[in-house]
């Protein structure tokens, strides 16, 4: 699968340019070329799957044979779910009428866990492949930090390091501690004045500026990286098998 810029400046690149990127060189969005084709079938194979497994073949139809062998994306994304403390990763429960999906059995109590996992491990793959390093940019307000954080020092990658910016005063205590006791070396924090969605820009200019952002290795890992909406959708597709 190839992906391409919203705006229209870039066409052709790979899933891993996409996620090491974040934002487009034009400062677009990535999206596929052309969005995959299901059929009834392939929905009525997935229905039974595990998870794990389900996330495997959701993401396999993005990430192709840029990990190499499947089994490197197998082994890769079961490492993801690891440290959720439910075998189902997320459990779907009845409540009166209504179906309730549990989002907070990941290391932080929070669904940012299904995106950022999945998105930093592979992130830490192809740079291992390629032997180069990248540092991952977040902006929080509370929930994306812990887990980026998280998702990073579980990943024991040598060629990952993360900045994350928070505004000073505006997420809970929980929060805060969960980004300022992570036991690593690569991982990082900064608070700035302003509201959470005053560091939006200076990292997209970040982005913009090409050379600075490849001489750093830089990408962010907020929701426009193409890779958390595509990590983030194996619970909506496990949701609705579940509701059956």
């Amino acid at each position: 699968m190839k992906f391409c810029s919203t705006r229209g400046g870039v066409r052709g690149a790979s899933f891993e340019d996409a996620i090491s990127q974040g934002y487009a060189p034009d400062g677009g969005l990535y999206v596929p070329e052309s969005m995959p084709k299901l059929s009834a079938l392939d929905l009525e194979r997935w229905r039974g799957l595990s998870f794990p497994a389900l996330a495997e073949a959701l993401l396999g139809i993005f990430v192709g044979e840029e990990l190499g062998p499947p089994a490197a994306l197998s082994a890769l994304v079961r490492g993801c779910y690891s440290s959720f403390d439910c075998a189902e990763i997320v459990p779907v429960k009845r409540v009166g009428g209504l179906l309730a999906v549990e989002l907070f059995h990941g290391p932080t109590f929070c669904f940012k866990d299904l995106g950022q996992q999945p998105l930093v491990r592979l992130l830490a793959a192809f740079a291992e492949r390629r032997k180069i390093r990248h540092t991952v940019l977040v902006s929080t307000t509370g929930d994306t930090g812990p887990a980026a954080m998280r998702a990073v020092s579980d990943s024991g990658s040598p060629n990952l390091d993360i900045v994350v910016f928070f505004p000073e005063g505006q997420i809970s205590e929980l929060q805060r501690r969960q980004m300022t006791t992570v036991s690593s070396s690569r991982a990082h924090v900064v608070t700035f004045e302003g509201g959470g969605d005053d560091m939006d820009a200076p990292i997209k200019n970040m982005a913009a500026d090409r050379a600075f952002a490849k001489r750093h290795g830089m990408c962010g890992i907020n929701s426009y990286n193409l890779g958390r909406p595509v990590s983030q959708m194996v619970h909506y597709f496990w949701s609705y098998f579940r509701a059956l």
